[in-house]
């Protein structure tokens, strides 16, 4: 079986990214195949695309730092999830494609009824902040938090989730932005 994917070929801008068509990868041990359904597209995608994030990997290199998918095929060894089943991962590069390899203990089985698109914008910004507020900043409810591009994806994740931590937030951004902002704060 043949699909394709996304390969960034060089450092660079958007004349970076080529589109190649291949053999359909075959999970490890471990592994399992998921068939796209939806890619996040971030600023730590473009930063790998130009060659200036600390994670970027040597090129050639597929980018996408989270997914949304259904497991296609099991690799030997893995078990508790079954073909069809949807999932979500932050794998760091890899889902610009039709089908990717991830290992299973990446993966989260995804709560029925959720929009693929909608889920996926849901996976960096939220883990980003959730560690942010959590695990860097140790926050206690009735701490004050001053949050830059606060209607950005991370910024408006980070109101969200300091709200149920019970903090005084503060955010900047631009003026077509406020209400917005206003209302998450």
């Amino acid at each position: 079986m043949r699909h394709t994917r996304i390969v960034v070929t060089h450092y660079g801008g958007p004349d970076a990214l080529q589109v190649v068509e291949e053999d359909c990868p075959e999970p490890k041990r471990g592994e399992v195949r998921v068939r796209m359904q939806a890619a996040g597209v971030s600023l730590p995608d473009i930063m790998a695309r130009e060659g200036i994030h600390p994670e970027t990997p040597r090129v050639p290199f597929t980018p996408g730092w989270d997914l949304v998918g259904m497991i296609d095929r099991l690799g030997d060894g893995a078990s508790g999830i079954e073909p069809g089943q949807i999932v979500a991962a932050m794998p760091i590069h890899g889902p610009y494609a039709e089908f990717v390899c991830v290992p299973q203990r990446e993966l989260v089985p995804m709560p029925p009824g959720l929009d693929s698109a909608e889920a996926v914008s849901l996976i960096l910004n939220y883990i980003t902040a959730y560690q942010m507020l959590h695990r860097s900043a140790k926050v206690r409810p009735g701490q004050r938090v001053l949050i830059h591009g606060a209607s950005g994806g991370v910024g408006s994740a980070l109101l969200q989730l300091g709200r149920l931590a019970g903090l005084e937030m503060y955010g900047t951004c631009s003026s077509r932005s406020v209400s917005a902002v206003s209302d998450l704060a």
